[in-house]
């Protein structure tokens, strides 16, 4: 990991941009994103070595919309100089189900564009397809400039609803839906298998789930990787869009001697993408949660299932998956998790009077045997308020606890948006905290908050868009991040395990990461090829380490320190032709 992190900021960080890190202040979060340049949609994922890749849609001048990468470090530094756009092909739309960003097992970016590129008669507006592509933490494309077409040279009015996997021969799984020309509201499921190198293993018209009467839907793929070279692959299939489930081998065949329904119908018009949440059991299986109104009373319910690695269900209480709670308050936008430590299913959603004016967040845990471990009516995370809640996630925390993100309106219109993170100990659910990670004097409009999956056993990265102070004119989105610690701080530590990165009066030497775990960056700008030392000292004054002493040539140079010293605060100096710099 080390030597990796050289190389990777050797290759592609800014100098400038590396002086923004994350901050400690909630009102003054870190911008991410260009704020003259605009986007549509954004997702983020971690890397195993703690840095975290953000995927923005944006629009090409004339050509529609691309995908543009930026990649950010755990201390907060922005590593390209620009986002990186992996293509600039022609395309028809954009869509916002679906994944367009994956992250595999060694830290490349998996990206996903659907463009006109395999259509001979484009024209204006022509038929789509998705190719992907494969970015190294170096800014590399490993598949190529044209990346990896994915179904070939076939093309289609409409492809959305893209899922990605890796599995552990190292390949990965592509899943996603699209209709046929001649008929524009049929929907059919492609999968494709790709090898780490970039090569196409299945034949998608093989792997296909369709209907030749052209009967019969099949949409929203969802897929989680089973183990064992094989996925289980979740679908709606039909008028009613009934939820199935098929384990899928390496070769693409089915695993499992029939398919496994998991919920009958019940969702009204409400998109289905927007009600379900799919996530890995931890066992090789899946869970999924959502909310229905079954017997179409107007009262929503929120449910969870468990499919377990053989296809069997779980548990089911009712006609359809284990009903959460029993409050007979409205239930609405169920997300849900698996925790390791504990060995149960976490849900979380929000509770509302008839007319959604009042509110309150409620959580549940569940043991895999389907028991309410929280009681029936759930644990109340926030109580009944005239105020709106949304943005929801589960994600896992240290020790016994579980960590519950979501964002709150104070307004009860649009106006004041805040984001709050609440810990709930597992066992002993009134020892709780609580953290409003974004408030500040500055009271402004923000949305899409999501949070990553607890890095390192450290902290939390969340991400959301600051539409702009309600008192501005004109409003501005921002992008906006923050590192929340597992100690409530936020961003950068000032604990025994770091120290923060400083700025140098001098503009071409700075520490663009803090100590963390035995490794530092630092950054200089050569003005001209020369000899320079770069040496590390304690506070009483005493050489603790010379990380370089030799020739560097001209331009922005690297040095990285792996340290092996006691926690503590140290003194960088950097020597050259020009002077001593501290």
């Amino acid at each position: 990991m080390k030597r990796m992190l050289l190389i990777l900021v050797a290759s592609v960080l800014s100098y400038t941009a590396s002086l923004g890190q994350w901050n400690s202040d909630p009102a003054t979060n870190l911008v991410v994103w260009p704020e003259d340049e605009s986007y549509y949609n954004t997702q983020m994922l971690v890397a195993p070595n703690g840095n975290i890749w953000l995927a923005a849609a944006r629009p090409l001048t004339n050509l529609g919309v691309t995908i543009s990468l930026q990649l950010i470090d755990s201390t907060g530094n922005l590593l390209f100089e620009e986002p990186l756009t992996v293509s600039e092909y022609k395309a028809r739309t954009w869509v916002s189900v679906g994944d367009f960003l994956y992250v595999d097992s060694d830290g490349n970016a998996i990206i996903t564009v659907t463009d006109c590129r395999n259509d001979p008669e484009a024209g204006e507006y022509g038929y789509e397809s998705y190719t992907a592509y494969k970015v190294s933490q170096k800014g590399e494309l490993l598949w190529g400039k044209e990346g990896v077409s994915l179904d070939g040279e076939n093309t289609y009015d409409l492809v959305a609803a893209m899922r990605i996997t890796q599995i552990a021969d190292g390949s990965y799984i592509f899943a996603w839906m699209h209709n046929h020309k001649e008929n524009t509201n049929m929907m059919s499921i492609k999968m494709q298998r790709v090898s780490a190198d970039g090569e196409i293993l299945w034949n998608p018209e093989e792997t296909c789930l369709h209907d030749p009467a052209g009967k019969i839907a099949y949409m929203y793929p969802y897929i989680v990787d089973a183990g064992k070279n094989q996925v289980i692959l979740l679908w709606a299939q039909g008028s009613n869009q009934d939820i199935y489930a098929r384990k899928i081998d390496f070769d693409g065949t089915s695993v499992w001697s029939e398919d496994t329904r998991i919920y009958r119908s019940g969702w009204g018009s409400i998109p289905i993408w927007t009600l379900i949440d799919v996530k890995p059991s931890g066992d090789g299986g899946l869970i999924m949660s959502w909310n229905d109104d079954r017997f179409l009373t107007n009262i929503e319910s929120a449910y969870l299932t468990y499919v377990k690695p053989n296809g069997e269900i779980g548990f089911m209480a009712g006609e359809d998956g284990q009903k959460l709670g029993y409050s007979g308050f409205r239930a609405l936008s169920v997300r849900c998790n698996y925790d390791p430590k504990s060995d149960s299913f976490y849900a979380m959603w929000y509770e509302c009077n008839s007319g959604q004016s009042w509110n309150r967040v409620v959580a549940q845990r569940v043991s895999k045997d389907g028991e309410l471990l929280w009681g029936e009516e759930g644990l109340e995370l926030k109580p009944m308020e005239l105020t709106n809640y949304g943005y929801f996630s589960v994600q896992n925390g240290i020790d016994d606890e579980i960590a519950f993100f979501y964002m709150r309106n104070y307004a009860g219109s649009f106006g004041d948006v805040e984001a709050f993170v609440t810990t709930v100990n597992v066992n002993d659910t009134t020892a709780r905290r609580e953290s409003e990670f974004t408030k500040g004097t500055r009271v402004s409009e923000k949305a899409g908050l999501t949070t990553t999956p607890m890095i390192d056993g450290k902290f939390w990265v969340a991400k959301w868009t600051d539409g702009g102070r309600v008192e501005d004119e004109v409003k501005v989105d921002r992008l906006m991040m923050q590192r929340i610690n597992n100690d409530f701080t936020l961003g950068n530590p000032n604990g025994d395990n770091a120290v923060e990165g400083v700025k140098a009066e001098a503009n071409n030497f700075v520490a663009l990461a803090t100590l963390v775990d035995g490794e530092a960056m630092f950054a200089v700008d050569m003005p001209q090829t020369g000899a320079a030392t770069l040496a590390i000292y304690n506070v009483n004054g005493a050489l603790v380490a010379t990380p370089f002493d030799g020739e560097l040539a001209a331009g922005k140079r690297y040095i990285e320190w792996n340290a092996n010293v006691p926690a503590g605060i140290y003194v960088a100096t950097f020597t050259s032709a020009q002077g001593v710099q501290t």
